[in-house]
């Protein structure tokens, strides 16, 4: 297997992973609409792969793409039409899928031309593939006044296959603008993950010392809490001893300045060292994104030499 062929499987597998974890965060009991997801999402990109050769970027750009599409249409679903039936909500769901990829097979020869071209658009071009949102933007825009008015289950059924039926028409009609989109976005993705593996020894590095942070501080945080009196920490409320374990919790949410207020300092010599470890992240957070960049711009002349 060649290292080019590795990348596609490893895009692959992640994409994979990220629709299976979107199919069950669906619902508790959307067993079968999980199924529907998988289905329609794995046929789209088996369809993409087959039908256009070298389209490995263009599939994968599509994969996440009807990901979030999935995730938008559940929460378009739980916030406008709770009333409609499980079976309507995904019919409705297949719908924008099956234009797309109609749209698609009826125009294979222009959006083949548009996938092994291989080149990220013009400026130009690129915004004459992006008005398609727009209608579908309007679309799902306007059903967000039907939750104030009075609908019967069957109102809601109609209505909602309607406006993903008019979504899909859209998709249809679009399809070659769609494909470019997709294109311009997987080859983006492709250029942002090259960029990405030239970090990997920088990220690495910067990473080892947010942990020696965060390790230290738990050690102190402990250490001052074992062998000095009174309490220094209330945990839930409670004034007690922390353990390693809470203690190594603490020091990571106060290095990333989060503080969940289920364990507070109360001693003044514990928010003293609490204060001196958020400056210390800060500088590391500073001095890390600087070396960071320092790194990537050396390797990148390095390599241009």
């Amino acid at each position: 297997m060649g290292d080019s062929d590795r990348k596609l499987l490893g895009a692959v597998l992640a994409t994979g992973a990220m629709i299976v974890m979107i199919s069950f965060a669906v619902g508790d009991d959307a067993s079968f609409f999980q199924l529907i997801m998988l289905i329609s999402i794995s046929a789209s990109v088996a369809f993409f792969f087959t039908v256009f050769p070298g389209s490995r970027f263009f599939a994968i750009a599509l994969a996440n793409f009807l990901a979030v599409y999935s995730c938008i249409f559940v929460l378009f679903v739980e916030a406008n039409f709770t009333l409609v039936e499980k079976t309507v909500a995904q019919l409705a769901y297949i719908l924008p899928i099956f234009g797309f990829v109609l749209g698609a097979w009826l125009r294979r020869e222009a959006i083949r031309d548009i996938v092994v071209s291989h080149r990220v658009q013009e400026g130009s071009k690129f915004r004459h593939s992006l008005p398609w949102l727009l209608p579908v933007l309007l679309i799902g825009i306007a059903t967000f006044a039907i939750p104030g008015r009075d609908f019967t289950p069957l109102h809601q059924s109609y209505l909602l296959f309607a406006a993903m039926a008019a979504i899909a028409v859209a998709v249809f009609i679009v399809s070659s603008n769609v494909a470019a989109f997709l294109l311009d976005t997987g080859l983006v993705f492709e250029a942002f993950f090259k960029r990405v593996q030239r970090l990997y020894i920088p990220a690495f590095a910067f990473v080892t010392f947010y942990s020696i942070n965060v390790i230290v501080f738990a050690c102190l945080y402990r250490i001052l809490d074992r062998f000095s009196d009174g309490h220094h920490f209330a945990i839930e409320g409670v004034s007690r001893n922390i353990t390693f374990q809470e203690s190594l919790y603490f020091s990571i949410i106060t290095v990333s300045t989060v503080g969940y207020g289920d364990i507070v300092p109360e001693s003044g010599a514990l928010r003293a060292l609490s204060a001196v470890q958020i400056v210390f992240g800060v500088l590391l957070l500073l001095f890390g994104f600087s070396e960071i960049m320092s790194y990537t711009k050396e390797r990148g002349a390095g390599q241009g030499d």
